[in-house]
This record gives structure tokens, sequence and C-alpha cells, in this order.
């Protein structure tokens, strides 16, 4: 016992001194020590920020009671694989169904929140009562709706609680105003849930034959039986609603049934990119491990001597590799632990840049057992980087203390590993360049796509109308054109319209279509058209130009001829090689008639900037209300400038509305490109970084090279070898290493290519031009990092050079 104690105590006496030595090598090479910190520092940052975001959007199970059980429900029909749940069907799912233990409606709107006298537009969902039940979550404070009888509660969310109640306990019970009507506080939500995205509050749904005959569409969530599967699921209610149909007081059209693990449904919006990027950011954590091997690969071979002495002297080989591993520890340690700190601002910017409905970035934060691997990243990148070398180092015996010539075939030789080490980096470098390359590509594509609009100079406000104080059609009416009117007189202004939506808003009404004379039944096989409401002046406001015919008028109202504007799409669909002007069609939506085509107005890219432009029909906005409608104005001043003044004569008409937003269409145009540019950024700040790690790991091996071969080269000048000669030959050798790392890269990229040929736009997976510049990027930086340590050689008097033992 006393002598294991001694033999411990030993040991902890020789680690302490490898630790001051390997301190005070550390702080003699200042520069070399810098770099492998940085190095780390910015992979283990990067690569951990990065996973993160994957983890909890990707892998983390949802924050819900037995979450794999979960899924989500749609009605489908041959147009469209996903389409809301009428309250008909939920009603006989829940009764004839027997493959759920529950299943649950919500629907989403915008509500007018009145308290503590401020009005605030705020985004509500309207759930049924055992939602929060379903879901296995109780509320931080007060109770669900369970309790709630007379369908006036309201759940606050956490961030509603704090930021518009200063998260007093005392909320619950509190009466406030939605909507005009009185609803007490019920409950307050614990934080991070987030069931839907910009929620803040929820209302009761009650599933009445009211709610019902008003048409409201759900999105519909469910909990399996145990032992149920989905397939098994989705079939029992294909074959109740075969079975629905064929009753009477049914009366509903057959849909089909689509279910998706809730799991699912939440992530795939994301799931592609953000397993890319973890793909890409490997890729440069591998780059920075072949980097930091290679560097302390040419640290070690350079202190063959030392350790030969040291072996003279009698360090055993497994105290000198010991010694190497100590130092190398010391090392990834320091950068792990500078690579968190990274990791955190990595993070912060990740939450900043990546839209909410990209990762959820608002709750975006660094796990703590993900805190946990990246220190043990850290160790073991010690053992990985230290162990090689040490290994290789401690094989010399006293005779190398003796030192012989150096350089020339045998150092060639020692640096085979070295070379190896630059290829794999080059090669892993060229990867995420090129798919940086193919994102910049498709930006540049989609902000040349013609938008059919010009959104500069356009501000956009959005308006609600609360239901209770304008239901009818003639209130809605008078607001909306009072408020127009008094918009188009306002200094600055040249133009003003309304509309149901803009270009890239990201709301849309769809409708089928039926022509005269063909049955109605033509509409269940035949895609859906949008439709928008639009006043006069809509068109010229936001400049589409009117390709035939007249735009909508202010007389076209509710006592005129119900009429129709359509674009270019429509027209060339339903009427090819007429004109459209004249020719009468039936948007399938309920108490609507035919409309005479009046005008043909030129395609916008509605939807998005990737997808072709769709049939659009343009409904005067006399003859179809609503109470969600955007202002559209030109004008001279900015958006910022004008927003007071419009939010002013919305005040003077309707006092009681809350305040509008508002922002430029130019903003929106730029919004629609958020995840493309979001994508392109990171790539190109993981493919930057990544050649800077391969162009000084390039450069750190023939730096070692040429200062190994001063002697070889030295004897080379004397013998009449010219600058140039020499000079080419160090280019050379980095260039064939360069070309060796590019051969191989090239396939990883075809690869990654393939992989995101999904995201691109107006660009080949396989871009000549891309595939064809990387190379040329990397052969550039290759022939920079190799020219350096090339000149360096060349001033080294050739008396100086042959005197050199190195």
């Amino acid at each position: 016992m006393a002598l294991e104690l001694q033999r411990s105590r030993a040991f902890m006496s020789q680690l302490l001194q490898d630790v001051r030595l390997s301190l005070r090598r550390m702080r003699r090479e200042a520069a070399f020590t810098l770099v492998i910190i940085t190095t780390l520092a910015l992979a283990i940052g990067a690569t951990t920020a990065v996973f993160s975001a994957v983890y909890q959007v990707l892998l983390r199970p949802l924050p819900y009671q037995a979450p794999e059980q979960l899924v989500t429900l749609y009605q489908s029909t041959p147009q469209r694989e996903r389409l809301g749940v009428s309250l008909k069907s939920l009603q006989a799912w829940r009764e004839r169904a027997f493959s759920f233990q529950g299943l649950e409606g919500l629907s989403i709107r915008d509500i007018t929140l009145a308290a503590d006298g401020e009005l605030e537009r705020v985004r509500a969902g309207r759930a049924t009562a055992g939602l929060f039940s379903l879901l296995g979550v109780r509320p931080l404070l007060g109770q669900d709706f369970r309790a709630d009888l007379d369908g006036t509660g309201l759940i606050l969310s956490h961030a509603l609680w704090q930021r518009r109640f200063g998260g007093r306990p005392d909320v619950v019970g509190q009466t406030v105003m939605v909507d005009e009507q009185l609803h007490t506080v019920v409950g307050v939500l614990p934080p991070g849930f987030r069931f839907a995205p910009d929620v803040e509050a929820w209302k009761p749904l009650a599933l009445s034959a009211e709610e019902s005959a008003g048409g409201v569409w759900l999105r519909v969530v469910g909990r399996l039986r145990d032992g149920v599967s989905a397939e098994q699921a989705r079939t029992e209610l294909s074959a109740l609603g075969a079975a629905l149909v064929r009753e009477p007081d049914f009366a509903e059209e057959p849909s089909g049934v689509r279910l998706l693990p809730l799991h699912t449904q939440v992530v795939e919006g994301s799931q592609e990119r953000l397993w890319l990027l973890a793909g890409v950011v490997g890729l440069v954590l591998l780059v920075a491990c072949a980097n930091v091997a290679n560097l302390l690969l040419a640290r070690a071979s350079a202190r063959e001597r030392e350790v030969s002495v040291r072996a003279a002297l009698g360090a055993g080989r497994g105290r000198l590799v010991r010694q190497f591993l100590v130092e190398s520890g010391m090392l990834a340690l320091v950068g792990g632990a500078a690579g968190l700190v990274l990791a955190m601002w990595g993070v912060d910017l990740l939450r900043a840049l990546m839209p909410p409905q990209f990762v959820g970035a608002e709750g975006l934060h660094l796990e703590p057992h993900l805190l946990a691997i990246a220190l043990v990243l850290s160790v073991l990148t010690s053992l990985l980087f230290g162990l090689i070398p040490a290994l290789r180092v401690s094989r010399a015996d006293a005779r190398g203390a003796l030192g012989g010539l150096r350089g020339g075939a045998g150092a060639t030789r020692r640096e085979g590993g070295r070379v190896v080490l630059v290829v794999a980096q080059v090669a892993l470098a060229l990867i995420p360049l090129v798919g940086a390359g193919l994102m910049l590509r498709t930006l540049h594509a989609l902000s040349a796509v013609p938008l059919g609009f010009n959104p500069q100079g356009v501000t956009v406000v959005d308006l609600s109308l609360p239901s209770t104080k304008y239901r009818g059609e003639a209130a809605q009416r008078a607001l909306f054109s009072t408020l127009l009117e008094r918009v188009r007189e306002l200094p600055g202004v040249t133009s003003a319209g309304m509309s149901s939506t803009v270009p890239l808003w990201g709301r849309n009404g769809l409708a089928p279509v039926l022509l005269p004379g063909e049955p109605e039944s033509t509409a269940d096989t035949r895609e859906l058209v949008m439709f928008r409401t639009t006043s006069d002046g809509y068109f010229n406001t936001l400049g589409i130009p009117l390709m035939d015919g007249r735009a909508i008028e202010t007389w076209d109202g509710p006592g005129t001829a119900p009429v129709v504007v359509v674009n270019e799409t429509f027209a060339r669909r339903y009427f090819p090689g007429r004109s459209a002007v004249g020719q009468r069609v039936r948007l399938m939506l309920d108490g609507e008639t035919f409309r005479e085509i009046v005008g043909v107005v030129g395609d916008v890219q509605h939807n998005s900037l990737e997808a072709p432009p769709a049939p659009e029909a343009f409904v005067p906005m006399g003859q179809l209300w609503g109470l969600h409608m955007l202002l559209t104005v030109r004008a001279t001043q900015d958006s910022a400038a004008l927003a007071p003044v419009l939010r002013e004569q919305l005040r003077a008409v309707a006092p009681a509305l809350p305040s509008a937003s508002v922002r430029s269409l130019a903003s929106v145009v730029d919004a629609s490109l958020g995840h493309t540019k979001v994508l392109s950024s990171l790539l190109v700040a993981l493919a930057v970084l990544g050649l800077v790690l391969a162009g000084v790991g390039l450069y750190g091996v023939l730096s070692y090279s040429v200062s190994q071969r001063t002697r070889e080269l030295g004897i080379r000048i004397a013998l009449g070898a010219t600058e140039q000669q020499l000079v080419w030959r160090v280019v050379g050798q980095g260039l064939r290493m360069a070309a060796a790392g590019v051969a191989l890269g090239l396939c990883g990229a075809a690869v990654l290519a393939r992989g995101l040929s999904s995201v691109l736009y107006g660009v080949s997976a396989f871009d000549v031009v891309t595939f064809a510049a990387v190379p040329a990027l990397l052969a550039g930086v290759a022939l920079l990092a190799s020219w350096l340590p090339a000149r360096r050689v060349t001033r080294v008097p050739p008396h100086e050079a042959l005197r050199s033992d190195g």
C-alpha cells in the first residue's frame, strides 16, 4: 500500500512537472500556441453552435407527454394534400374512431386585446378544451379550458404575460377585452411552450352547430392509442370518411385523410437545411483537426534532436509520450474553452439570423450536455493530435542526438504524413466552398427574378377589423373606403389601394374555378386558383401592368354586375388562343356567381420567387369584403416617415382599432429571400473558415519543408540554380498537393451538390462556373501559401545555407 502511494505521488509530481514545462513552452512559442488555440476555438465553437440548433430542432423530443404518440391530421383532395379539417369531420372522428386517445382542433387568427387601457393586435389560437391536456401541458398559473363553461376564458403565453402584465401572479381572474368582448384570464402557459408560431394567447373553441355552420376549418392534433400505428389510424379514418359521405345529413364533399407525426410536421421546414449545415460544419471541424495535427507533427519533427538528447539522458519512451500528450492536451483544453465562448456567441448569431420558422430561433440556446460533449471533444482532440506525433518522435534514440544531415530524401519521407493531411484539408475545404458557391449563385438568380411589380416606394399597412363591431359588409366598406380617401389626399402620396394580400406576403385565398357549361364536379379535379379582394388603384400602386381590358374601378360595387380581373397565366390556362376579356368564370365560393372578366394584368411572383406564377383572380373590394385587408401606399416618403402619419389617419377613422403594423413592400420582398440568405451566409462563413485553415496548413507544411531543406537548396544555389527555379520547385510541390486535394474534393462536392439540388434555383447542381471557380480559388490560395516560404529561402545567402544543419 505504501509502495502504491509512493508511486502515485511520483506520478503526480512528474505530471505537474510536465504541466509546468508545457506552460513554459506555450509562452515561449506564443505564435504557435495562438494558431493552435484559435483554430480549435473556431472549429469547436462553430460545431457546438450548429449542433445545438440541430439537436434542439431535429433530435430533441417535443416537450410534450409521450410525444411519439402525437400526430397532426389533415383532410386532402387531389388538388391539395393538406387541407383543414371541418368541424363536422372532427366531431365524427371523435365519436366513431377508435385509434385515438383524443382528438383536438385549433385555428389561428388575430385578435384585438385591450388591457390597462392599451389596444394591441395579438396572434391567438382558438383551441378545443382538451388541447393542453392532450399534449400533457399544465399551465404555469391557473387552469386550462376544461372548466371554462361559457367560452370567455383566455390563456396567456408566458411571453405575453411578462410583456403586457409584468409577470404579475394575480393576472389569473383579471378581466380583459378581446374583440370588444369581456374575457377572463384563466391561466398562463409555462415558458418555452410554442405549439404554433407567433401565438401569444389562446381562446376556447366550442364544437357547436353555429361554429360548424360558419365554415371553420381546423388543424387537428391527435394522440394514438397504445399499439396503434399512424398507418392503422389513417386507414380507419379513410374508411370512416367514405362511410360519412353516404349519410344524407353529413353534406360534405368526399376527401382523403393525411396523417403526419407531430414532430415531422414541426421540423419539415428546416430539416434539410439544418442537416446540410451540420454536414458542412463537420467538414470544417475535420479540416481544423487535420490542420492542428499537421502543425503538431511539424513541431514534433523539429524537436527530434531535443527528444534524442532526453532519451540519451535516460528519459523513457513513456515519459516522452506523456510529455507530448500533456502539451497537446493543454492546447486542446484551452482551445475548447475558447470554443465554448465562441459557441455562445454563435448561438446568439444563429438566433438573430434565422427566422423563427426556420429553427424556432427564439428558443435556441446551448444545451448543458452539448457543452459537456464539447469538453469531451477537446479531450479527444488532445489524444488524437498528441498521440501520433508523440509515438513517432519517441522512437528516436540517443544516436539521434549526434544529428546528421537532414533534408533531401529523408526529409521528404518524413513529410509524407503531413502531405497526406494537407491533401485531406484541401479536399475537405473544397466541399463547403462548392456549396457556398452554388448558394450564392442561387441568391443572385433569385434576386434577378422579374417580380412583375415595383416594390420601391410602397408602404403596406396591415388592417384587421374585429368581427363583433364590423360584422356587416356596409360597416367594413365604409371604414376602408373612408380611410382610402383620406390617405390619397396626404401630401407626397401618389396612389393608394387595398387588397386582401400583396405579393410575397404569405396569405392566399384559394378556390376552384368553373367555366360556363361545366358541371360542378369539374371543379373537384381542377387546380385551385388564388383569388384576392382588391380596390381601385391597387394595380397602379404596385406597378402591375394592365395587359388587356380595364382594371378594377370605384364603380365596381355591390349594385353593379359581378366582374373579375385575372392575370396572364389564368388567361392562358383557361382561354388559350383567345382573349379572356368578356369571358365568364365562377369562383367556387359560398354565394359566388359567374363573373365577367373585364381585364388581364401581368403575372407577378405572389407565392415565392422560386415558383412560376400561378393563375390568379382579383375580385373588386366593393363586391367581396373581408375583415382583414392591406392598405398599399406609394409615396415619396419612406415607410418609417410615413408610418406615424398613416396610423394617425387610422385613429381618426376608427379610434377603437389597435395600432396597425406598417412595413415597406421592399422589406417583404427581402424577407422572402430570408432562408436562402441565411443558408448562403452560414455556408460562406464556414467555407471561408475551411479555406483559411487549408491555406494555413499548406503554408505550415511548406515552411517546415523549406526549413528542413535549407542546406539542400543552398547547394542548388551554389551549383547554379536560379532563384526562379527554386521558387517554382517549392511552389510546384504546393500546387501538386493542392491538385490532389482538389481531385478528391470534387467527388465529395458532387455529393453535396446533389443534396443541395432541392434548394437551388436558376443554377444546376453541377454548375460549370462554380465547379471551375472553386478549384481556381483554391489554386490561388495554394499558390500564395507556397510562394511565401519559397521567397523566404531565396533570401538566405548560399554560405549561410551551407552552414545550416537543417
